[in-house]
């Protein structure tokens, strides 16, 4: 069963969402000389696309060379003696020794308790090189004597002269080798020692700020919470089990407390420090929408295409794209295929980012109609809107180039080298965040994540339904208009008809025989037809009142409630791409480099002549298992930083609730201020005029 860092059991290849090159990659295993030819290319060979312990965590220790038969293998046949063992060697190989059984427990009672010094004490990169000489060399199992005073024998060359700490060095003075500090025989022997070294833990964060996942490396074993844990997951039924809630920190927490604590302890920060993190990510983004679009585009009237016509679109704008890109306006030539194509590519590049939907393009067998063909461009308005305010995507080559260059984006891919790889590709993640940033904010973030996710349906239904509601606001402010219209017309044709029932008009042919009817209706009946003919005037005017006002809404008002929707969309599709794209097996290689070592301590204990091609492809297997987990540790951890990074982000998409609030109450009191002025003229014009009897 595969386990995703957010829970995922869908996809079994943790690479298949582009986190490995598309090219083809050389194996793990590897030849010392092919990992020195390949260093600078960022993998283990010069095509992987990987990146070996040593490049991730910026050290420099070479691994180890594999070895196909037992006579390429370093495993001494004949056990080294040692005439003169120091007697710092043999107190605390009292104390301690014969609890050193394996890897972890020599590094939970001797290493770490030495690394813990601020002082004299040996470096995470020092520590990772002796266990690297013990795997080499066949210095396990820990606990006999031969190999525990050799592996001390190591720490004190490395104590005496660092770098000098290397099995040649060791062979060549194994009989003269340098004693162990009083200081550091009572660190590792004393049982206070553990205590000490905690309350000294915050000097040495200061002062070195390891690599994280160094330290979870060493603990390759699962508590029985976690196992639990995941049991309670594979009995849920079908759901996918939310990403960010499987956090993998907890490996460090453990390591820590069983005296491990290779990376330091976690160490969060203050409510001020944490509060100006949050704001400096939040800086970066910008979505309030504002007067003017960043971004325009408009059909390009003619279109192309011999039996197929299209429609193109004509791109402007004056944003500063890049460091080479010129100042002043630019404007280029894009067809709908093309949006496509740049949107597929950021899902490729970038699917832990919040990324802006398209408008559909409409398969029909009749053209798409004007009012659609409108909509599509609005919304792909919006699409590059929202993309150019983002701080990671608008830097982006690929959008750098579909926004600036004006060749046909065709053409220009045909020529061009597009690298589909992820993001996070080569990066490694930051220790700051891992051990300061999430130790504080972390458990609040995964619960904000979590009922995000839960409730991002609900919302987006709701907003959706207000969105609906404003458009058919403006839809019947349209039609009142038209109702308007309607009593204009009506009005003047029954001022020209009244005359009929109401003779009013003295001069006419038609009154000749009625000159006393018309006497007595001609004041009244003028003062009536005047007064309709303010009203008329009136409707007329609100008519256009009502126009402008629906125009308004339908061109800025009704976009900014879709702008806020769009991206409710683009959190959710997040939600969605985050459960699929980020599985990982890390438990599953936790378990087994923790059997293939108890299977190697016990098979080193046989003959060695006999097992040697086994113990070497086995411990192979285990440094490879190991070479695999860093990766996939490293990318749970920048996958969580990214998400963590982007909902901050998302956080400030509040303000646009705010800005198209106030821009609805701003047209509406505009509108009712010349509404009522054109009632209150009405009023005075018709209260006072119109007889009543």
């Amino acid at each position: 069963m595969n386990n995703s860092i957010f829970g995922n059991n869908d996809h079994e290849d943790p690479w298949d969402n582009g986190w490995a090159n598309s090219e083809p990659t050389s194996s793990i295993v590897n030849t010392s000389s092919g990992r020195e030819a390949g260093s600078n290319s960022g993998g283990f060979g010069i095509a992987s696309s990987y990146l070996s312990p040593s490049q991730l965590l910026a050290t420099h220790t070479p691994s180890p060379p594999v070895r196909t038969s037992v006579h390429d293998t370093p495993l001494s046949s004949a056990t080294p003696v040692i005439d003169n063992v120091p007697l710092s060697y043999k107190e605390i190989y009292t104390r301690v020794g014969e609890l050193c059984s394996t890897t972890n427990e020599l590094e939970s009672l001797v290493f770490n308790k030495i690394i813990s010094r601020d002082q004299d004490g040996l470096t995470p990169y020092q520590k990772s090189k002796i266990v690297d000489i013990m795997y080499d060399h066949n210095l396990l199992p820990p606990s006999r004597p031969v190999n525990f005073y050799q592996i001390l024998g190591l720490v004190a060359l490395e104590l005496e002269l660092p770098g000098s700490g290397d099995f040649v060095t060791l062979q060549f003075r194994i009989n003269d080798l340098p004693q162990l500090s009083p200081s550091i025989v009572k660190s590792i022997v004393n049982d206070e020692s553990t205590d000490n070294s905690t309350n000294n833990n915050s000097n040495y964060v200061r002062s070195y700020s390891p690599d994280p996942l160094n330290a979870q490396l060493a603990n390759t074993s699962i508590s029985e919470d976690d196992q639990d844990q995941q049991h309670q997951h594979n009995q849920l039924p079908s759901s996918i089990i939310d990403p960010i809630l499987t956090d993998h920190s907890s490996i460090q927490k453990r390591q820590h407390q069983d005296g491990a604590g290779i990376s330091g302890p976690n160490d969060p920060i203050s409510f001020n420090e944490i509060t100006k993190y949050i704001t400096e990510i939040k800086d970066t983004f910008e979505p309030v929408v504002g007067s003017k679009d960043l971004v325009r585009i408009k059909e390009v009237p003619e279109k192309e295409g011999l039996l197929f016509k299209h429609t193109n679109y004509i791109i402007s704008h004056e944003i500063k794209l890049g460091l080479m890109s010129p100042a002043g306006s630019k404007k280029v030539i894009r067809r709908y295929s093309d949006f496509v194509w740049l949107l597929e590519y950021l899902l490729k590049k970038y699917p832990f980012r919040i990324i802006p939907g398209l408008p559909p393009k409409k398969f029909t067998g009749s053209a798409p109609d004007s009012q659609f063909l409108q909509k599509r461009r609005r919304g792909l308005n919006r699409f590059l809107n929202q993309l150019v305010k983002h701080p990671v995507l608008v830097l982006d080559s690929v959008v750098v180039t579909f926004l600036s260059v004006p060749t046909d984006l065709a053409t220009w891919k045909k020529q061009a080298k597009v690298d589909y790889s992820l993001e996070f590709k080569g990066m490694k993640i930051s220790t700051h965040f891992i051990n300061s940033v999430w130790p504080t904010i972390g458990d609040e973030f995964l619960k904000d994540w979590k009922q995000s996710e839960l409730n991002i349906n609900k919302l987006i239904e709701v907003w959706t339904k207000c969105v609906l509601l404003v458009e058919r606001y403006e839809k019947r402010q349209q039609q009142i208009s038209l109702d308007n219209g309607k009593f204009v017309e009506m009005i003047n044709k029954f001022s020209s008809l009244n005359e009929a029932v109401y003779p009013h008009d003295t001069n006419s042919e038609n009154n000749e025989d009625s000159k006393i009817v018309s006497t007595s209706n001609k004041d009244d009946m003028s003062a009536i037809n005047d007064s309709l003919g303010s009203i008329s005037d009136f409707f007329n005017k609100s008519s256009q009142l009502l126009i402008d006002e629906s125009f308004l809404i339908n061109t800025t008002i009704l976009e900014k409630f879709k702008n806020y929707l769009d991206y409710l969309y683009s959190l959710q599709e997040l939600f969605e791409r985050s459960k699929k794209l980020s599985i990982n097996n890390i438990p599953q290689l936790q378990n087994r480099i923790q059997e293939n070592e108890k299977r190697y301590q016990k098979l080193s204990t046989d003959d060695v002549d006999i097992k040697g091609s086994e113990l070497a492809k086995l411990r192979q297997v285990i440094i490879n298992d190991k070479q695999e987990i860093f990766q996939q540790l490293n990318k749970d951890w920048l996958i969580k930083e990214c998400c963590f990074k982007e909902f901050i982000m998302f956080q400030k998409t509040q303000y646009l609730i705010s800005e198209l609030w106030i821009d609805w109450s701003k047209g509406r009191l505009k509108f009712q201020e010349k509404y009522f002025g054109l009632s209150e003229v009405l009023s005075k014009d018709v209260v006072g005029d119109m007889p009543t009897k």
